[in-house]
This record gives structure tokens, C-alpha cells and sequence, in this order.
């Protein structure tokens, strides 16, 4: 189980630092396709239940902010990259892509919602929500039900916005 978490870490590092570096290679007039102040980082954990089995878990993930496709006024809109090990006994980990979009209820307290896609131990169609609150401009909490195929978790999520 090991190392398929090290294989997994390994491939979601270098797609993150070949998103953030390597992208100004391809801009056009000296500009980088992707801006390094709109990525964020976080870490989570889980309860997961499948089939009446509860295990906890945790996940590691990157996000980037995509400021010019906002679906309506006051609702932003990322993509979210992670892996997680959802903590049964068997190899249970995989990786997820989603698309995330969030909005503001008050000062710091905000909703999401997310759809995606899990591959690994789980494969198929991920779908989401959860509210969030900032502590500052650069720490997000985050509570959210996530359901997939045959796992749903109940998460807690630390974001940090670089």
C-alpha cells in the first residue's frame, strides 16, 4: 500500500510543479499561462462509509483558481487535483479531479460544490457540498459531504491559498 501512495504522491507533486514552472515556457509575450498566486495547496481528513463499514482517512490536494470563468456574479470557480486514502484495510486510495464552484454567504463563511471524477480503488463520478470558512485572506476551513460510487465521506479540509 505504500508504495502505491508514494506512486500517487509522486505523480500529483510533479503534475503540480510542472503546472506552476514549466507553463511560462509556453506563454505568449513573456506572460505564464498560469498564474503562481492562484494555486492553493490542502490537506483533510474523513470519515468514509461503505456499506456500513466506517473508516477515517485523509487526503492531499491542489487547487487553482480559474477567475475568468465565473459562472455567475459573487460565484468563483477552481479545479481541484488530490489524492486520498480513504483508510479501509485493502488498497483503498485514488486520486480525483473536480471542478469546484463557491460563493460567499457572509464575511468569512461561504458554500461549495464540486463534480468530478475518482480513479483508483473507487473509479467513477465524485459530486459534492460543503461550506467553507476563511480565517484570513490565505487559510480556508472546510466542511463537506462527498459522495462517489460506493464511498461517501464526511471531510474536513485545511486550504491555504499561496
Amino acid at each position: 500500500m505504500m508504495r502505491n501512495i508514494s506512486n500517487y504522491l509522486t505523480v500529483l507533486c510533479f503534475a503540480l510543479l510542472s503546472g506552476v514552472y514549466v507553463t511560462s515556457v509556453f506563454a505568449d509575450e513573456g506572460e505564464p499561462l498560469l498564474d503562481k498566486g492562484m494555486f492553493s495547496i490542502g490537506t483533510g481528513i474523513s470519515s468514509n462509509s461503505v456499506s456500513g463499514i466506517d473508516e477515517t482517512g485523509f487526503q492531499f490536494f491542489a487547487a487553482y483558481d480559474l477567475n475568468q470563468i465565473n459562472v455567475m456574479e459573487g460565484v468563483k470557480s477552481s479545479v481541484e487535483f488530490g489524492f486520498m486514502d480513504y483508510g479501509f484495510p485493502s488498497d483503498s486510495t485514488g486520486i480525483w479531479g473536480t471542478y469546484v464552484v463557491d460563493g460567499i454567504i457572509s464575511e468569512k463563511l461561504g458554500w461549495l460544490a464540486r463534480l468530478g471524477i475518482d480513479i483508483g480503488d473507487d473509479n467513477g463520478l465524485m459530486i459534492g457540498a460543503g461550506v467553507s470558512y476563511a480565517t484570513n485572506d490565505k487559510i480556508e476551513l472546510r466542511g463537506e459531504y462527498v459522495v462517489r460510487d460506493e464511498v461517501d465521506s464526511l471531510q474536513f479540509n485545511f486550504l491555504y491559498h499561496l
